[in-house]
């Protein structure tokens, strides 16, 4: 609305608003003193730019393009850091500030998240000085409960320094410079070769999708893979389950080639009627001949991202600031809310 507050002045000052009905009712009379008012569109410009982080992270988690893990604690911190920056008084960011992170720790607060923020290396190289312990703790989490041999884990543990110094083929001008261009797990793909323990780990990580908003609920059998109590059976259906949802994985992939390639990340290019609209997918119809052993391993989208330079810089321009991840979260302990 606030983009279109030129027009709609225009429009309620015409001539031909003057000669319709409706101006001369109450209504009329009231929407153009709304118009007119200048606190009202400061609150609409304000409002706007307080929403539309958030509503980047909503378009981050619900990516139908690509993988988001390695995108959402980074869009969570530039949300914060605009709130912080329009509101500037404490008191007044932190009453939002609460909000966002009583839903975070009840929603999202996964290891996960930080693990795709650590392993993503537009953000990872971005920090100044050593990264957050929270976040390295989380990390180490994700290594323990996702490798479990030993063995590997000692081996991570080890790339992990080789990481932090962009040792190898990870300190390449190439390297460096793909850090914001190539997606983060083609970026592991592409350059990690020399260390295969840790590239192995954050592709794994980095390919895993925050949101099932392609997956049909009729498509998937989950209840009638909970009603059976015939363990052959049970594992059979296992199986069904994992295979639908990896093809239905694939066939997203393909769709997508298809089409001109948008990043998830820039609310520049949300269509004002995506939400309203959705194709009508196909679905293989023989499901029971569906031989899954035979299938291709996935591939990435070898395209890059695509990025205004706006955005660009919006997202990778350091995450220094200890208050915003933390801080709040722990005010909102104190009250009692969590």
């Amino acid at each position: 609305m606030a983009d279109l507050k030129f027009n709609l002045q225009t429009m309620v000052t015409s001539k031909e608003w003057e000669g319709c009905p409706y101006s001369q009712t109450s209504e009329g009379s009231a929407m153009l003193d709304v118009l007119s008012n200048h606190t009202f569109w400061s609150s609409c410009i304000m409002i706007t730019r307080l929403t539309n982080p958030l509503l980047r992270i909503l378009r981050i988690v619900g990516s139908q393009k690509e993988a988001a893990i390695g995108y959402v604690f980074g869009g969570m911190y530039r949300a914060k850091e605009t709130i912080k920056r329009e509101l500037v008084k404490k008191e007044e960011y932190m009453a939002y500030w609460n909000i966002m992170d009583y839903r975070w720790q009840k929603l999202w607060d996964l290891p996960l998240h930080a693990a795709g923020f650590y392993l993503n290396p537009k953000f990872f190289y971005s920090i100044k000085g050593e990264m957050h312990k929270v976040i390295m703790s989380k990390m180490l989490d994700c290594i323990e409960k996702l490798v479990p041999d030993l063995k590997v884990q000692d081996e991570i543990s080890k790339e992990i320094n080789l990481y932090k110094n962009a040792v190898g083929d990870l300190g390449r001008n190439l390297a460096i410079r793909a850090r914001d261009t190539l997606l983060p797990a083609e970026w592991w793909s592409t350059y990690g070769c020399g260390f295969p323990n840790m590239a192995c780990f954050a592709v794994r990580i980095l390919c895993q999708t925050c949101s099932l908003i392609q997956c049909k609920e009729n498509q998937i059998p989950f209840d009638q893979l909970h009603k059976t109590r015939n363990s052959l059976e049970h594992e059979r259906l296992s199986d069904f389950v994992f295979v639908r949802y990896n093809l239905q994985l694939r066939q997203m992939v393909h769709k997508n080639k298809e089409h001109e390639y948008v990043d998830p990340i820039s609310f520049d290019n949300t269509s004002i009627v995506e939400d309203w609209v959705t194709e009508t997918e196909m679905y293989p119809e023989d499901n029971e001949n569906t031989d899954w052993k035979a299938l291709d391993p996935p591939f990435y989208n070898s395209r890059l991202l695509e990025l205004s330079v706006d955005e660009a810089e919006d997202l990778g321009s350091g995450f220094d600031d200890n208050e915003i991840f933390f801080n709040g979260l722990q005010v909102v302990k104190e009250e009692g809310r969590i």
